[in-house]
């Protein structure tokens, strides 16, 4: 008598099920070593990154200094309330302007599913591959004049500028035409992924952040076929539970690395993560595994974040911080 496909069906998913009981421990402890590893060599080759003469220069003369904002800088409410302090950031000029022979990247590896990966700028000759690419090869956004002090204010609130090795970005200089202008280029500072924190792919960026990003470009007024191209980028779309999942993982491992004032534990987590995600949502049956099996690694850290949060809530000691973070990444985005 055949085996029916109910059956097939239920060895093949237990078959899969065992090869993932089996295949995770050991590709955690492979990840582990060759996360110790690949931190030994960053460690010995990292430096703190060489600010460009536009800038040394600009802050020693005390002259404005022209920013190249691509992600969620594209809008004035964000950019004015970027300071770590709290306080307002002042502006002294916002524009809408491209920048040639550069595209728009979402290779800063972040933290899947949730945020896999931040906006970059990238040249487009670079090997880093696209999910999908605006065809004129320029990267559209705003072109912001800041005050010395300012332009310092934004960078630390993109982790620049700040005498740390491992910063995330470096500044690049461009050359940024301002619209409807046929006056040279205007000399400005944009900031790159580092080679550490480079992936050489885009992976999906995430709903929330592709939203501020179109509510950006409509705001600057953006070219028309840019802003479609923004609506077309692909985006990683989460169910309520699997927002939530990440989240409070999230928050365990930020509270974590604040207490053992180390990053590691949630470095060599990312690490693991990005080698089961994929963002070709076409391939149905690799896209559900790979769900499948960053809920599992996820589901240690978002119990604890989960009892964590609350014990702090039932003490009235929940960072105002963490509240809006929650706020903000629970929301539902189409």
């Amino acid at each position: 008598m055949r085996n029916s496909p109910c059956s097939f069906s239920i060895r093949w998913d237990n078959r899969c099920l065992l090869w993932v009981v089996i295949a995770l421990p050991a590709i955690s402890l492979l990840s582990f070593l060759d996360y110790v590893h690949s931190e030994k060599i960053i460690s010995n080759r990292l430096k703190v990154p060489e600010r460009p003469h536009l800038v040394t220069d600009a802050l020693a003369k005390g002259q404005s200094i022209y920013y190249f904002g691509l992600g969620s800088n594209m809008s004035r409410k964000k950019i004015e309330n970027r300071d770590i302090n709290g306080t307002k950031i002042e502006i002294i000029n916002m524009e809408a302007a491209f920048v040639p022979n550069y595209r728009l990247a979402f290779n800063m590896r972040g933290f899947p599913p949730i945020e896999p990966g931040m906006g970059s700028l990238e040249p487009v000759d670079s090997c880093a591959k696209a999910l999908l690419t605006y065809e004129a090869g320029e990267c559209h956004g705003a072109l912001i004049q800041l005050t010395p002090e300012n332009y310092e204010r934004v960078m630390r609130s993109e982790g620049v500028g700040n005498g740390q090795s491992d910063q995330g970005y470096e500044e690049i200089v461009v050359d940024a035409y301002p619209y409807g202008q046929s006056q040279s280029p205007v000399k400005a500072i944009a900031l790159r992924a580092r080679d550490h924190v480079r992936l050489n792919y885009d992976p999906c960026p995430s709903a929330r952040y592709m939203s501020i990003l179109r509510e950006g470009a409509e705001e600057l007024g953006l070219r028309q076929s840019y802003q479609e191209f923004l609506k077309g980028h692909p985006v990683e779309i989460l169910t309520r539970g699997q927002r939530k999942q990440a989240i409070f993982n999230i928050f365990f491992m930020f509270s974590l690395s604040s207490v053992l004032k180390w990053r590691g534990l949630s470095q060599l987590q990312s690490r693991i993560l990005f080698f089961f995600y994929t963002s070709d949502s076409s391939r149905k049956l690799r896209k559900s595994l790979s769900a499948t099996i960053i809920a599992l690694i996820l589901l240690p850290g978002s119990l604890m974040g989960l009892v964590l949060y609350h014990m702090l809530e039932l003490l009235g000691k929940t960072p105002d911080s963490a509240k809006r973070i929650f706020d903000l990444l629970d929301k539902d985005y189409q």
